[in-house]
C-alpha cells in the first residue's frame, strides 16, 4: 500500500518584503554616513604614526651608527638624484657618512629611508640636515618637527616629534594644530 501527503494547508513564502529591504538600505546608509568621517580620521591617525615610526627607526639607526662606528653621520632628505640634501623631510631620507651635504656619492650614503605618503612634514628650526657626532649627539641641530596630514581636513590634529641635543626623537604627547 502506498502512501502519499496532502498538502492541506498552505504557508506564506519566506523572504523580504520591498518596505523591509528600503527599511534596511536607509538605516545602511545612515550608519555608513555617520561612520565614514571617523573612517578617515582613522586613516590620517594611521598615515602619522607610520610617519613617526619612520622617524624614529631612521634617526635611532643614524644616532647608533655613528656610536658604535665612532665616526660622524649626517642625515638630511634627499635630493631626487640623491647626490645632495633636500629641504623636505616629506621625502626620502638619507643617511649619509660624514659631514656631506652636496656631492654624495653611491659609497657615502649609508641608508635610504623611503619616503610615507599622506603626510607633511616640517622642521622648526629650517636645517636640511641633522649631523650626528661619534658620541651620537646633534649639537645645534636641536628642534622640533611637525608631522600633519596632507587631507587638509580643517581642525585637523597632528603630531609633534622632539629632537634633544642628545640625538634622542621623542612624540610630544599634545596634539598639534595643522
Amino acid at each position: 500500500m502506498s502512501s502519499f501527503y496532502v498538502k492541506t494547508h498552505t504557508t506564506p513564502e519566506n523572504g523580504f518584503t520591498l518596505l523591509e529591504l528600503l527599511i534596511t538600505l536607509l538605516l545602511v546608509g545612515i550608519i555608513a554616513a555617520w561612520g565614514l568621517p571617523n573612517f578617515q580620521a582613522l586613516g590620517e591617525r594611521t598615515a602619522q604614526t607610520s610617519e613617526v615610526n619612520r622617524f624614529q627607526s631612521a634617526f635611532s639607526f643614524a644616532r647608533n651608527t655613528a656610536i658604535s662606528q665612532r665616526r660622524q653621520l649626517t642625515l638630511c632628505p634627499a635630493s631626487q638624484n640623491r647626490e645632495a640634501c633636500a629641504n623636505d623631510w616629506g621625502g626620502e631620507l638619507m643617511i649619509v657618512w660624514g659631514n656631506k651635504t652636496d656631492s654624495i656619492t653611491e659609497e657615502d650614503i649609508l641608508r635610504i629611508v623611503p619616503a610615507q605618503q599622506g603626510t607633511q612634514v616640517t622642521y622648526n628650526r629650517g636645517w636640511s640636515r641633522i649631523r650626528y657626532s661619534p658620541l651620537g649627539y646633534t649639537s645645534g641641530y636641536n628642534g622640533s618637527f611637525a608631522i600633519c596630514s596632507t587631507s587638509g581636513a580643517v581642525g585637523s590634529k597632528g603630531k609633534k616629534l622632539v629632537l634633544s641635543q642628545l640625538g634622542r626623537l621623542r612624540i610630544d604627547e599634545a596634539p598639534i594644530d595643522c
